[in-house]
């Protein structure tokens, strides 16, 4: 049946991220000296802006805000990591019962798409932009697919300036307890092959560029907004295709942003890049260690490449900090190699090193190679547990660690890593550095 709209919602669901009480109170201790990062939903901003001007769109980020199902929609599209799934089928849920029509997308949707249409009218399997107006078209015209999936990944040279006016910054200010990022990006994919990790297969492994005006634009964009939160790069490895990037970083220096990128150890052997870096505005970079045990690093990537970096990282944390740049370590616990002494070596290697971080048990997402490999081996507690990945909770049989030890533990290196007395080391290192450094913007 043909379809008319005039206006649609697009959802994003909550997260889980402080759900689990051990999480939640070990938060709450340490609420001045870690905060989360709290960032807009990038992928439904970049669909807003391939909608037709004259329909009418509702940004809806339930982290900010409550949904309110009274409200009329003629469309409703979701976006969800694996994490949010069921609470994506509930809003679906809710919308249907009402006989709105609802889409899906992101990754767990086009993972799981047969899953997905057991809540949903649409799924769409990868990158939505390219499809989004053949769907629309095709849904007014009473035409719509169960299934739209690209053959190809999206052409970036193409792309439009997401709908950050869509964004109800007054709002989202307003999470003074949350590190508040605006996104953007300039890159999509990541050439190394991580077991847990399933950007590869969903983004490729060749690395797509947007045209650096675009890049430039969008920030522009954003400062007619008058928006002057922290920008973060959610490219999955800012700094793989260095030529372009330092090209970009030259044309960042006149805008005076300052902004937070993730990439991997490799990117201090490059002084010049982590030159550009400090004067364009980067102030953090978040980097995979994942982990400092040679044996757990060497299943990881099938070339053994996070191998290969574990003797640099000392020297290559050091290299960044004293450019200027705080450096932000991603570790991950449950590694085959782990044990209970695993949470007190991490502890120390991120003190030694004046670095913060984050520390989450390793998370087997559908779509992984991690995901088969656990599948076949018969080594989930349950068959689907998507509500139990919150990223602090161990899902799966391991050999040495339990369940309440992982929780203890994760808890544990939290409170001592952002204690007073720790915060406030990392706090004089930096000051230290930054001292001996000229201004940014020269």
């Amino acid at each position: 049946m043909a379809k008319e709209l005039k206006k649609i919602a697009l959802i994003n669901p909550s997260t889980y991220a402080f759900a689990e009480e051990h999480i939640y109170e070990m938060y709450k201790r340490n609420v001045s000296n870690y905060k989360p990062y709290l960032s807009s939903p990038l992928g439904l901003l970049t669909i807003a802006s391939y909608t037709p001007k004259e329909i009418e769109i509702r940004l809806i980020d339930e982290n900010i805000e409550a949904i309110d199902f009274n409200e009329e929609f003629d469309l409703v599209g979701i976006t969800a990591m694996t994490q949010q799934a069921f609470r994506a089928y509930k809003i679906a849920e809710k919308f249907r019962n009402k006989n709105v029509t609802v889409v899906m997308g992101g990754i767990h949707a086009s993972v799981l798409p047969e899953e997905a249409l057991t809540y949903v009218d649409t799924v769409f399997i990868g990158e939505a932009e390219g499809l989004w107006n053949t769907y629309l078209n095709d849904l007014q015209a009473g035409k719509e697919r169960r299934i739209y999936k690209g053959d190809t990944l999206v052409n970036m040279d193409n792309s439009l300036v997401p709908r950050y006016d869509l964004i109800k910054y007054d709002l989202f200010k307003s999470k003074d307890t949350f590190i508040r990022l605006i996104p953007l990006q300039a890159t999509r994919g990541c050439p190394h092959d991580c077991s847990f990790c399933i950007v590869p297969d969903f983004y490729g492994r060749c690395i797509r560029k947007k045209p650096i005006a675009q890049v430039i634009k969008e920030i522009e964009y954003q400062k007619e907004l008058k928006f002057d939160s922290l920008l973060l790069f959610v490219d999955d490895n800012f700094f793989v295709d260095r030529k372009y990037i330092k090209a970009l970083m030259k044309e960042l220096i006149p805008l005076k942003v300052n902004y937070i990128v993730q990439t991997d150890i490799k990117a201090a052997n490059d002084d010049e890049l982590i030159e550009l870096a400090y004067r364009s505005g980067c102030v953090l970079m978040l980097i995979g260690l994942e982990s400092i045990d040679p044996l757990n690093l060497s299943e990881i990537n099938t070339n053994k490449w996070k191998l290969r970096q574990l003797d640099s990282y000392s020297d290559n944390i050091k290299k960044i900090q004293e450019k200027g740049i705080m450096v932000f370590g991603s570790f991950i616990i449950g590694f085959d190699n782990d044990a209970e002494t695993t949470f007190e070596n991490i502890r120390n290697f991120v003190i030694e090193n004046n670095i913060s971080g984050h520390f989450t048990m390793l998370t087997a997402l559908p779509g992984s190679r991690l995901y088969k490999q656990f599948k076949m081996e018969n080594r989930f507690l349950n068959d689907i547990f998507w509500d139990d990945l919150s990223f602090y909770n161990l899902n799966f049989r391991h050999k040495t660690i339990t369940k309440e030890m992982a929780e203890k533990g994760i808890v544990w290196l939290y409170d001592e890593v952002y204690s007073e007395h720790n915060t406030m080391k990392r706090h004089r290192h930096m000051m230290q550095l930054y001292k001996r450094l000229p201004a940014r913007w020269i």
